[in-house]
C-alpha cells in the first residue's frame, strides 16, 4: 500500500500543487555524527501560549543515540516559514530534520503542506494514511466520542501525504506521523504537538532509524573552576572541546553579586558502556585540570 493516484490540493483548488524547487541534497560527514534539527511548529509557541515540551524530549532522545542536535527552531502556523525552516536545515547539512505540530484537520495545520513544498513534491491522499485515519474514527464513533466514522473534507486532510512519504502509525492519536526519506541522504519527519501523541509515535520510529545507534550509558564530572572570569576559562575549554569532541562541556557562572568563588564546569559525554562514558569525562577533566596547573 501507498500514495493514490488522486493528488490533494485540499483549500488550494485551481492553484499549483507544489511550488517549490526540488530539495537540496546532503552530504553528511561519515565521519562525524549525524546532523540533526528540531522544528517545533505553533502560533501558540511563538506567543509564550504554551510551553515547548517536545523539542528537550526530542532533543534528549537524538543525543542519547548519537545524534548532533545542532538547532532547535520555533516558527508559527505560517506555510512560509515551516517551508523554509524545513530546507534551511537540508541546506545546512542536517541529514535528520523533525518537526512537531500542525499535523491535525483544522485550517491553520499546515505542516504537511508546508513539507511538501520544502520537498518539491505534491500532496496525495495516501492509503496507508487513509486506513489508518479511518480505523482511528470508527474506534472513537465505538466509544461514542463523535457520531460519525468515515472520511469528510477536514478528516481527509490527514490523509494527504507528501508524495514518496510513509505514514507512521499513531497509537495515542487520530493524524499519522510522516516520514520522507529523500535521496540525497536527509529524513524527515513530521510529528504531532501532543506530547503523548509525539512520544508514541516517536518510540515506535527511531528503531528504524539506521542512522541512530543507542548509547545508553551517560556519566558526568563537574568541576569548580577558581574564577569568575569566563575569559580566563575559554582558551583551555576550547582546546579541550578539540581534543574530546564526544565530551559536552557546560560552564554555570554564578554572577558577581554570588559568593561563588569560582565557575562551575559541567562534563557530559554518552557511550555504549558506562566506563567509555566515565573515561571520556575523567580525560577531558584531567585535561582542563593540567591546562589550569601550567596557564
Amino acid at each position: 500500500m501507498g500514495t493514490d493516484s488522486r493528488l490533494y490540493k485540499g483549500d488550494r483548488e485551481g492553484q499549483k500543487v507544489s511550488e517549490a524547487e526540488p530539495a537540496p541534497r546532503v552530504h553528511p560527514d561519515p565521519e562525524g555524527p549525524p546532523l540533526a534539527e528540531i522544528i517545533s511548529i505553533g502560533t501558540e509557541l511563538c506567543r509564550g501560549q504554551t510551553t515547548d515540551t517536545n523539542a528537550p524530549f526530542l532533543a534528549a532522545s537524538l543525543t542519547r543515540r548519537g545524534a548532533c542536535v545542532v538547532r532547535v527552531t520555533t516558527v508559527p502556523d505560517d506555510e512560509k516559514a515551516i517551508t523554509d525552516a524545513i530546507r534551511r536545515a537540508i541546506e545546512a547539512g542536517c541529514s535528520l530534520v523533525i518537526t512537531s505540530g500542525g499535523l491535525g484537520p483544522t485550517a491553520d495545520d499546515k505542516t504537511l503542506r508546508a513539507t511538501a513544498d520544502a520537498l518539491g513534491v505534491p500532496l496525495a491522499i495516501h492509503s496507508d494514511a487513509k486506513a489508518m485515519v479511518e480505523a482511528a474514527y470508527h474506534r472513537l464513533k465505538e466509544r461514542r466520542i463523535v457520531a460519525h466514522d468515515g472520511l469528510n473534507r477536514s478528516r481527509e486532510k490527514l490523509c494527504a501525504l507528501p508524495v514518496g512519504s510513509e505514514a507512521l502509525v499513531n497509537e495515542a492519536g487520530i493524524a499519522p506521523g510522516v516520514r520522507a526519506s529523500l535521496p540525497g541522504g536527509a529524513t524527515v519527519i513530521n510529528l504531532p504537538g501532543l506530547p503523548e501523541e509525539m512520544r508514541a509515535i516517536w518510540s515506535g520510529t527511531t528503531a528504524t532509524l539506521k542512522m541512530l545507534h543507542e548509547k545508553p550509558a551517560s556519566a558526568m564530572r563537574e568541576v569548580e573552576a577558581p574564577t569568575l572570569d569566563e575569559t580566563v576559562l575559554r582558551p583551555w575549554l576550547d582546546k579541550i572541546r578539540k581534543e574530546f569532541p564526544g565530551v559536552w562541556i557546560q560552564t554555570h557562572t554564578p554572577g558577581f553579586r554570588h559568593k561563588s568563588r569560582g565557575i562551575r564546569v559541567t562534563f557530559e559525554a554518552d557511550a555504549g558502556t558506562k566506563h567509555e562514558a566515565e573515561l571520556a569525562v575523567e580525560g577531558a577533566l584531567r585535561r582542563l585540570l593540567s591546562l589550569a596547573g601550567t596557564g
